[in-house]
């Protein structure tokens, strides 16, 4: 806006007998155009604020002595330098601005009063000295009138930014309080159910089929209660410390089939077959912790909501450039009402159909870590004929 109003000034102050006040707008001209390319291409914003404040009030105040003085329009100009200098300054140089500008225009006003000989009036008549200080206003108002357009865009951008980021932080807020709520309540039963377990194996007499029995119930409780726990620490993890993610090339055949082992007993015990397709030669870019802990959500949740009888199956393809891992089972669905909640911490307790408990936490942290890793997740789901999710992880050589 300066250099603009500099290239009005020069012909306009020639064309009045102004002369040396044509030179200073050439010479600030030439400096702010400087200033502005060390601002914008060099990145030296407060070191060119601070180097043109000081250069424009030293050459308005030469300015000032062959302008006419207090008459001329000298006194406009160092009003309009302040005000601008007071919206692009930094804070901490308020102060300083003030008080220099304060210095100036006083001391030349006091120089003025000891020596008026000092001051050199150019002016040929008084017609060239009303259109002189009228030319000074006019530019000066549509400097002020364009700064404050600035400021005010600016300052309602950063209104919406702080009224976004509020609202984000009030529905984490919520929603953490809700999760960790559910938590808590979620680790008192399985806990209660151990202590009671326990309770009856020091103050009964058991047959060993009743010993087998209940170890087989304290294990199914441990085993989803660490689960649980597993999945809270991860996503505790990811929030306080942020993600940190390390993709490297990885054989799908050697995260999957440790998995799947670990899952036949518990799939064996409920009564559900446990199927697996898996292409020896696909590799991807995934993370090596980030992967399996996916896969064991997919698989866990798909044994968790599969009735007795049932038949889960684990396929990887290749299709394009990706591999497609799916697992798919033949439970009971998704109601439609909760599928768009089902990757987010709204997602509300679920019970599976031997009454396994599960908080959701797990599907939201396999979408988040998916999308780390530059997968997909997605699912197709029938309430009552069951539901397949698919992870897409990018292939690799």
């Amino acid at each position: 806006m300066v250099i603009l109003a500099m290239v009005y000034n020069i012909p306009f102050n020639y064309s009045i007998g102004l002369t040396e006040a044509s030179l200073i707008s050439l010479v600030l001209f030439l400096l702010f155009s400087f200033l502005y390319y060390l601002s914008r291409i060099k990145n030296k914003f407060y070191i060119s604020i601070t180097t043109a404040g000081i250069l424009i009030n030293l050459l308005l105040a030469i300015n000032y002595f062959f302008n006419a003085g207090a008459v001329g329009s000298s006194l406009l100009l160092f009003m309009l330098v302040y005000f601008l200098l007071t919206i692009i300054a930094p804070a901490r140089q308020y102060r300083f601005w003030f008080c220099f500008n304060l210095v100036v225009v006083f001391g030349l006003l006091s120089i003025e009063y000891l020596y008026p000989e000092s001051i050199v009036t150019k002016y040929t008549n008084r017609l060239n000295q009303i259109l002189d200080v009228a030319s000074t206003y006019l530019v000066g108002v549509i400097l002020i009138y364009l700064a404050m357009q600035f400021f005010r865009k600016a300052y309602r951008a950063e209104q919406r930014l702080v009224e976004q980021k509020s609202l984000v932080l009030e529905q984490l807020n919520a929603e953490k309080n809700k999760l960790f709520s559910i938590v808590s309540h979620d680790l008192r039963s399985p806990l209660a159910s151990v202590q009671q377990y326990l309770e009856v194996i020091r103050e009964t007499e058991l047959s060993i089929d009743q010993k087998k029995q209940i170890e087989a119930e304290l294990l199914a409780v441990v085993s989803h209660t660490q689960e649980m726990l597993f999945n809270l620490l991860s996503w505790s993890t990811t929030q306080m410390g942020g993600t940190s993610v390390n993709l490297g090339k990885v054989h799908v055949e050697a995260v999957l089939k440790p998995i799947l082992e670990i899952y036949k007993p518990l799939s064996a015990k409920k009564g559900i077959e446990l199927r697996h397709s898996i292409d020896p030669d696909l590799w991807v870019l995934a993370d090596t912790n980030m992967l399996p802990l996916i896969v064991r959500n997919l698989i866990g949740n798909a044994i968790k909501f599969t009735p007795v009888g049932g038949l889960i199956s684990v396929q990887t393809t290749k299709t394009g450039s990706e591999c497609l891992i799916a697992v798919q089972d033949n439970g009971i669905g998704i109601d439609a009402a909760h599928e768009e909640a089902i990757f987010s911490l709204k997602s509300r307790s679920t019970f599976g159909t031997n009454h396994e408990k599960g908080v959701g936490l797990g599907l939201y942290l396999c979408k988040e870590y998916a999308e780390i890793q530059k997968g997909r997740l997605w699912f197709e789901s029938q309430q009552g004929a069951g539901t397949t999710f698919y992870l897409a992880l990018p292939l690799t050589r």
